[in-house]
């Protein structure tokens, strides 16, 4: 074991936790409550169980659970046992499972009883056989007995550990494979940057197989020694924002990570609710409009502070101004050990003030996509990685986003590839053409997907949306979809854009 987070493995973390908070919480979820020291007992189990059944160092094994306690089990029980952890969306269909499965090379899969039809459907098929686990039956096999040993292995900080999944604009999500060495940087990251102890409760509304709750919530919460609480049913988090107010107030959480949508519903929020406790109210995954920031500190008198972050490194900036009110807009100054330049059109560094692309430098980031060397070379040049964020650092060194140089949509947190969109619906037998844009939602800061479509024949607005649901996660179904005779495009037969977002 080593001394730093950095230098490690991500069960060190676990391990080292245990043995300094072995009877503190770890977990909470609704009335269930996880020691330190009983986490690492059921990750144990549970490795073991693996292990037992052929698993072990390299292979890949896919985790489809929402935000419960056995998703942390399973996360550390995959790490203990040298494997590596593929988290992914519960909102995916079978289509978008059957692509990460397959081009992630999944040996096993970590499910639900609510997905494991799904699951089970996607690689019955197979050639190659696939082990199908639903988390309880795996916890039933854990407590059957003594662990089983564990296989030899000369485990290092740059394996990989986890396959992660970036939105583009290649029209299929690009595997992300980030090591152990670059999660324990970020944790040791965060918790240094925002000042996590032990005493701290995170609650995370936001889902652990995403980047940000991943290493906000479950790393940055397992590197400091700091409970997390688990929403127990965040969805629709309309209906049970009024819930998410009483859990901070009776855990008296103190750091709330969350996206704009939810600060805005939560400003909105009926009834009365004590959240002093919370000392960090922060917000990422796409820009907080300022509407928000004001409706939540009217309501609350706090502070919404923004993150910054992406699939490829991690949390990169973080607002800890000590006037979070007067730098409502930046996304703040990047974490400790993490560079941020901007960067000109020929790749030059622009000096404060100046707008340009953001580029990171970062000992979390990754080494490049999976599989994608020509992609990597325009992505990844002299260290950095190229974000496709526009924005400009102040004289102070705060960063502020400006705007997208990539075609993605922002749906309520959530972010739309319009290329992937596109490529189901333009296989539809009534679809000659198609073009996906966002659009404004009425609501500031949120987008909708639009579907402008030449149709072959006769074509309804439904039949298109149901041939999309039954293909894509439901956030990437277009809400609309607009007929057209022709989509403009310029004299080199590049689609305007600009044209169909009206």
């Amino acid at each position: 074991m080593t001394a730093s987070g950095t230098g490690g493995l991500v069960g060190d973390l676990l391990d080292r936790a245990s043995e300094a908070h072995g009877e503190r919480p770890a977990l909470v979820h609704g009335d269930e409550r996880l020691t330190y020291a009983a986490l690492r007992e059921r990750v144990d189990g549970v490795a073991g169980a693996l292990a037992a059944r052929g698993l072990g160092p390299g292979d890949p094994i896919a985790i489809v659970l929402p935000n419960v306690p056995a998703f942390a089990v399973a996360f550390f029980a995959v790490a203990r046992l040298g494997g590596i952890v593929v988290p992914l969306n519960t909102q995916f269909k079978e289509a978008e499972l059957d692509f990460a499965f397959r081009d992630s090379g999944v040996r096993a899969v970590i499910t639900d009883a609510r997905r494991e039809a799904p699951c089970g459907s996607v690689v019955a098929g197979w050639d190659a056989s696939v082990q199908l686990f639903t988390a309880d039956a795996l916890d039933a096999l854990a407590i059957g007995g003594p662990p089983a040993p564990l296989p030899a292995q000369d485990r290092r900080g740059d394996d990989d550990m986890v396959f992660q999944y970036s939105s583009g604009s290649t029209g299929r999500p690009k595997r992300v494979p980030r090591t152990h060495r670059q999660l324990c940087a970020e944790a040791d990251s965060i918790v240094a940057t925002a000042g996590l102890t032990p005493d701290e409760v995170i609650f995370a509304t936001i889902p652990l197989f995403h980047t940000y709750g991943m290493g906000c919530c479950l790393l940055a919460a397992v590197r400091s020694g700091a409970a997390l609480v688990l929403f127990e049913d965040p969805h629709p988090f309309v209906l049970t924002r009024e819930h998410a107010l009483s859990i901070i107030e009776r855990e008296r959480v103190t750091v709330f990570p969350a996206v704009p949508f939810t600060f805005r519903l939560l400003a909105e929020a009926p009834g009365a609710a004590e959240v002093g406790s919370v000392r960090l109210w922060f917000s990422a995954a796409n820009a907080l409009p300022r509407s928000t920031f004001d409706a939540f500190g009217t309501r609350f008198g706090a502070a919404v502070r923004q993150l910054y972050g992406c699939t490829e490194a991690g949390a990169v900036t973080i607002n800890v101004d000590e006037d979070p009110w007067g730098t409502a807009a930046s996304v703040g100054r990047p974490m400790r050990d993490v560079e941020v330049v901007v960067l000109g059109p020929e790749g030059e560094t622009l000096e404060p003030g100046r707008i340009g692309e953001i580029a990171i430098r970062s000992p979390a980031m990754t080494r490049g996509y999976a599989g994608m060397e020509a992609l990597n070379r325009q992505a990844f040049s002299g260290g950095f990685f190229l974000s496709g964020d526009r924005g400009r650092l102040d004289e102070e060194g705060r960063l502020f986003i400006t705007g997208r140089t990539k075609l993605l949509i922002d749906v309520k947190g959530d972010k739309v590839d319009p290329i992937e969109v596109e490529d189901v619906l333009a296989v539809h037998p009534k679809v000659r053409e198609v073009v996906v844009v966002g659009v404004r939602s009425g609501v500031e800061g949120e987008e909708l997907v639009k579907a402008v479509v030449v149709p072959e024949g006769p074509c309804q607005e439904r039949e298109l949306v149901r041939y999309c649901r039954e293909r894509l996660a439901d956030y990437k179904v277009p809400q609309t979809v607009e007929f057209l005779d022709e989509i403009r495009k310029s004299p080199a037969g590049k689609v305007l854009r600009k044209y169909l977002v009206e």
